[in-house]
């Protein structure tokens, strides 16, 4: 995407009004215990946010409404859809699983948000090293697309640390 491109999604009309229903468009298995849930609204309008921030979702569970927050693992250079990546919490308070377990295409759920300022938008650099751990990564990916997107001579080290 051209900076031009970019300047025009920034005035472009955006859904944060810090409460927004959002549907499921696909669920994406990543691994045994974890799935990436994208969203779109229904007026499908464009999402405008930073790389690295989150979002709170209400979670409707057997004992009553969740409010969870999860890092936008997707990237605001590409603003059709947003996602989220969980992974199942077996010691959580059942948000994770009931997820998992229940949200299916065309399901819709209330977000709150965007928030946090984690981002390397506001910090650009002809080098980087970004350091995460876990579920930790979350951020990491979406500021790497992003990164990806709009910086072709960006220098990135990228360090991981992973459970088996």
């Amino acid at each position: 995407m051209r900076s031009s491109d970019l300047a025009k999604l920034k005035d472009a009309p955006f859904y944060w009004n810090d409460e927004q229903r959002l549907e499921c468009v696909m669920v994406m298995p990543e691994t045994k215990n974890a799935k990436t849930f994208f969203f779109k609204v229904d007026d499908e309008q464009l999402f405008n946010y930073e790389p690295g921030q989150f979002i709170t979702i209400e979670i409707p569970t057997e004992k009553g409404i969740l409010h969870r927050s999860y890092t936008l693992s997707t990237t605001p250079s590409r603003p059709l859809s947003i996602g989220i990546t969980v992974k199942r919490q077996e010691d959580g308070q059942g948000g994770s699983a009931w997820l998992l377990d229940n949200l299916k295409l065309g399901d819709s759920i209330k977000a709150y948000g965007p928030y946090g300022i984690f981002s390397c938008r506001n910090h650009m650099a002809k080098k980087y090293l970004f350091i995460s751990a876990g579920y930790g990564i979350t951020p990491m990916i979406s500021m790497l697309r992003w990164l990806y997107d709009f910086s072709m001579h960006t220098d990135i080290n990228f360090i991981h640390s992973a459970a088996r």
